[in-house]
């Protein structure tokens, strides 16, 4: 009977390691993805203060619309660096979450079958990327044709 016992307590410990590597996994990118946003929200802060000063210094329209164009294209390839960034830091935590899941239940042994595949969440977190990436590729669209050269109409002088 003891011997049962100590056997119940030893899975019901390793289940609750796992569970709190997980929660320690879950911490971990979300203190990444914070710390992420942080750096990229204070870099924005910056260039625009930048973009302000180049504004109000340039001296033809030509000048201007050449560092808004700049200062755009800018934003695209740091937003694509950002959210691969916390593309990256999710993919890590996955990872350390499926391993700490795998290591509870084999510590738990095998669960009942019940008929039904186990759920997941990647399925909701892919369909987030799968998201996020066609977001990301309509605003750099948007911004790469709202930024695009003049129609030649428009560049001829007025008479």
């Amino acid at each position: 009977m003891a011997d049962a016992m100590n056997q119940i307590l030893e899975q019901w410990r390793k289940q609750a390691e796992a569970s709190v590597r997980v929660m320690d996994a879950v911490m971990e990118a979300a203190t990444r993805m914070r710390e992420a946003q942080l750096a990229a929200s204070q870099e924005t802060h910056e260039r625009v203060k930048e973009l302000q000063k180049s504004l109000a210094s340039a001296k033809s329209a030509p000048e201007m619309w050449g560092e808004q164009w700049n200062w755009a294209l800018g934003c695209c390839e740091r937003s694509a660096a950002h959210w691969r960034s916390l593309y990256e830091a999710m993919i890590e935590a996955n990872g350390k979450i499926a391993r700490c899941m795998q290591e509870g239940a084999g510590a738990a042994g095998l669960a009942p079958f019940s008929g039904e595949p186990p759920s997941s969440g990647y399925e909701v977190v892919d369909k987030a990327y799968r998201d996020m990436i066609a977001s990301s590729q309509r605003f750099l669209q948007s911004a790469t044709s709202a930024f695009a050269p003049p129609a030649a109409q428009a560049r001829e002088p007025a008479k």
